[in-house]
């Protein structure tokens, strides 16, 4: 728990984390840049509190615990550069969470992460419908081309390496987003014009993003977003409608005959054909997911313990099957293969209990407006959590940083809400001394 003092926090963000967070998307080495600067003032300024958090000393066990097992790797070169993708975002994750602490603040951070997702869309949709390319400059300023057909081809990617990556940013900033807009249009707290119409259209092009992405585990979380949205407002046609949608694309992709062809002459292929895969058949068992977890599960039993080091399960793959795989598109799978048991469900656990503090604090908004906020929040954590069970984004510099940015502003403020005295209060201005 932190500690207060005198003087309170005021709402604002530091110019570095808006400049930051803002330039992630677009510019991801300079955006890297500004919140690690800032993560470094953050840690020099409130690193005494920090030290007092059982979080802490939590983080710090499992990441002794990384280290030590990389001397035991049969891979201990990729082991130590796996760290890297988990360690600096624990200290990363304490560090803002002292930061974000106010709804105001967190209001901000959502703006800043939502904001950008438009260029995004219009970029990959660029990208894709009209051919855009990029000149060499562009990658070598900021790190990323647009290639004229997606990548894979005919996949929405926009300024990712790859379509799935995209799709799990436009997911994020999508749940985050109708949090911001359901928030102003279900109860008529319309801010400016403009500045909702703007909200609007980067909604409508980040869905269509989202569907052009041709993720099937995005398109699965974002319309369970949706219906948990429509039953949050009270929405009960969109719930009915939604619900006969869903059963109609199901019944077109798995349904049995003679309910399936009717079903398919409705529901475009792009939808039924995906889904059920039959827009990539025969493909070679290596390639798919249930082979890759087997392979998985395999490691964990023959190391349950100790785990066979981070980054492992590429080089493993490549002897066994001849084939390379980045990853097991599962990262609870893959982490537990790699850290054992004891010290993934560690992790996961603390992960789990940091969420449901954010939950408890939802619970004690008095304000529905501001309770819609937290409640985005929860819902875009909780689309990435989801999303990573048939997928693995940790390996991405910038979809790590946005998760345990949304993670750190639910711990930041959930813990000033649940501090005794604090409960139902609608908007907060903790001190605490962190300017």
């Amino acid at each position: 728990m932190l500690k207060n003092s005198s003087a309170p926090t005021p709402d604002y963000l530091p110019f570095l984390t808006e400049l930051g967070v803002a330039l992630l998307p677009l510019a991801p080495g300079w955006g890297v840049a500004c919140l690690g600067i800032q993560m470094i003032l953050l840690l020099k300024r409130s690193g005494k509190i920090l030290w007092q958090q059982p979080l802490v000393w939590i983080f710090g066990a499992i990441s002794v615990w990384m280290l030590g097992i990389s001397f035991f790797s049969p891979y201990p070169g990729e082991s130590l550069l796996g760290i890297a993708n988990f360690v600096p975002f624990f200290l990363f994750f304490l560090a803002f969470s002292t930061l974000f602490n106010t709804l105001k603040r967190l209001e901000r951070l959502a703006w800043l992460i939502v904001a950008p997702s438009l260029a995004i869309a219009i970029l990959g949709l660029g990208d894709l419908w009209f051919g855009w390319q990029t000149p060499p400059l562009i990658w070598q300023l900021f790190g990323w081309g647009l290639t004229g057909e997606g990548n894979p081809a005919t996949r929405l990617a926009s300024t990712f390496m790859y379509a799935n990556i995209c799709a799990a940013y436009l997911l994020m900033a999508f749940l985050l987003g109708l949090g911001l807009w359901l928030r102003d249009f279900a109860w008529g707290k319309f801010r400016t014009s403009w500045i909702f119409g703007y909200l609007t259209l980067t909604l409508l092009l980040d869905g269509i993003a989202l569907v052009l992405t041709n993720s099937r585990n995005v398109w699965a979380i974002a319309f369970l977003g949706l219906f948990i949205y429509a039953l949050y407002i009270g929405w009960w046609w969109i719930c009915g409608f939604g619900t006969g949608l869903g059963m109609a694309i199901l019944g077109a992709s798995f349904g049995q005959t003679p309910w399936r062809e009717p079903l398919r002459q409705i529901v475009p292929y792009y939808f039924w054909g995906r889904l059920s895969d039959q827009m990539y058949s025969g493909r070679d068992t290596g390639d798919l997911r249930v082979t890759q977890w087997q392979f998985v599960l395999d490691m964990i039993r023959q190391r349950p313990i100790t785990g066979w080091g981070m980054r492992s399960f590429t080089p493993s793959y490549e002897v066994a099957m001849n084939r390379w795989l980045g990853h097991p598109h599962n990262l609870y799978l893959m982490l537990t293969s790699e850290i054992g048991i004891p010290f993934a469900a560690l992790l996961i656990g603390t992960i789990g209990w940091i969420y449901a503090q954010g939950v408890l604090a939802w619970q004690k908004i008095k304000a529905r407006g501001d309770r819609l906020l937290l409640f985005s929040y929860l819902m875009a954590f909780g689309g990435y959590v989801l999303f990573n069970t048939l997928d693995v984004t940790v390996l991405d510099l910038r979809l790590n940083l946005f998760a345990w940015l949304l993670l750190s502003g639910i711990w930041g403020l959930g813990q000033q809400i649940n501090q005794p005295g604090n409960q139902g209060q609608s908007d907060s201005h903790p001190e605490q001394n962190q300017g």
